[in-house]
Formats: C-alpha cells, structure tokens, sequence
C-alpha cells in the first residue's frame, strides 16, 4: 500500500512538499528485485539458535559472494565469504550460538562484485 502524505517541516522558514510516498511492504519478494544479490532470511524472526540466508542467485552470477552481520550501531559482528556448498544448497546456515549474538534487531548485507543488499534481522 503506497499513501501520498503532505509533508511540511518547520526550521527558520517553512518548507513544504506536496507529497511523500511511503510503502508498508515487507514482502520477501523485496529480497529478489531489485539491484543486488536476491536473498531472504528464514525464519524471521528467529526465535532459536540459527536462520539461514536463502540464496536467489548463484556462484556463476557471484563467484565472490560474501555476507556480514552488523547490529544497530552498524558495527560488523560478523563476516564470511559464502562457499561453494553453500551455493550448491542455495542456502548459508548461520548459528547464532557460535556468534554470540543476543536478542534484538541486526542487518545482514550480502555483497557480490559491485552490489550489494541488506535485510534486517530479528532475533527474539
């Protein structure tokens, strides 16, 4: 759903735009048009001890493909190439055990060549 909303903002003088489009969408088809290396993250949220990062593209489009995760702060937690199994299977099986990561909301960003997307990740 895309809604037009006028938009003002008020500093020293006042400045007002006719209309700004904003889209509730958060469809997993998101991941897969667009610029950039399709992928979704299953399941998510995560509510145990693991996701995986489902690969819509493959080692022939990205032989150099990798991805990280970074928290709010935009710091980088973590950060690996993604393997050749990996695309065999079409998918990167991450397990939160072994990074330590706690409740709360990151980002994973693959990047392949030039491109790059990023999904946001929570994990409860």
């Amino acid at each position: 759903m895309v809604r037009k909303l006028p938009v003002c903002f008020l500093l020293f003088s006042a400045f007002c735009f006719s209309s700004l489009s904003l889209s509730a969408s958060t469809k997993p088809s998101d991941a897969i048009t667009g610029p950039g290396p399709g992928f979704t993250l299953h399941p998510n949220p995560v509510t145990s001890s693991w996701f995986h990062i489902n690969l819509v593209f493959s080692e022939s489009d990205y032989p150099n493909a990798r991805f990280s995760i970074s928290n709010v702060l935009g710091e980088i937690i973590y950060t690996a190439p993604i393997k050749k199994t990996e695309f065999a299977g079409a998918k990167v099986r991450v397990d939160l055990a072994d990074l330590k990561i706690d409740k709360g909301v990151y980002f994973v960003q693959v990047f392949a060549g030039e491109k790059s997307k990023i999904l946001r990740l929570i994990v409860r």
